[in-house]
């Protein structure tokens, strides 16, 4: 279960700000986890949040999401081995267990899980639902990651190419990020581990992004 906020950490970069990556275990009972006092949650990254030059604004933003994901595929490269083939870790009676490591969980708010699962603005992240379609009473497919990755098949500018990329990625309402962290993750799926709850989803959803 990973969870990541944008905060300010001046300890360690002089007042600037980053996104910390914190990294937990589900199976830890809900009233022990959410104990800051528990320590249940540990940093395991400070994920950058860079300025770019370049002069447009959806450019910028396309770097920064492809950032994010390449730094992810970089930090959770053992837990990807781990899902895979397993690895031996201690229990808290100090066993060492044969273990693996799926990705259950990941704790961010609307435009974070967007971003993540890789698709454009006014788009669900874990349905193949549109804004235009987000009152419908009707239940939308879930958007599997398997379907995004063939839809970035589907896109023949080269991802170096940012500006055409971008062009042909909105049409297939995604955002621009060609090699998804998820995408070699054994198991992980956007729509499974972009998992609702109440902080994030309710509260600062509608308070960050329909009340201002």
């Amino acid at each position: 279960m990973l969870s990541s906020d944008k905060t300010t950490v001046s300890a360690l970069t002089g007042d600037r700000c980053a996104h910390p990556l914190l990294i937990g275990l589900a199976n830890i009972f809900k009233d022990v986890r959410l104990k800051a006092s528990s320590n249940a949650f540990l940093l395991t990254a400070l994920l950058l949040i860079p300025k770019f030059i370049h002069t447009k604004k959806r450019i910028c933003g396309v770097l920064t999401d492809r950032l994010i994901h390449e730094s992810l595929n970089i930090v959770l490269e053992p837990l990807k081995k781990a899902a895979t083939s397993g690895a031996m870790l201690a229990d808290p009676a100090g066993f060492n267990r044969y273990c693996y490591t799926p990705f259950v969980g990941y704790v961010v708010d609307f435009p974070e899980a967007c971003m993540l699962a890789c698709v454009g603005g006014k788009t669900s992240p874990v349905t193949t639902a549109i804004y235009k379609q987000f009152s419908s009473v009707f239940p939308h497919p879930p958007r599997r990651g398997q379907d995004t990755i063939a839809q970035l098949g589907k896109i023949t500018e080269s991802p170096s190419n940012i500006k055409e990329y971008f062009k042909e990625a909105q049409k297939l309402r995604l955002n621009g990020v060609n090699k998804p962290f998820w995408s070699d993750y054994t198991l992980a799926d956007p729509y499974l581990f972009l998992n609702p709850e109440p902080l994030h989803y309710w509260h600062k959803f509608s308070w960050d992004h329909e009340v201002r």
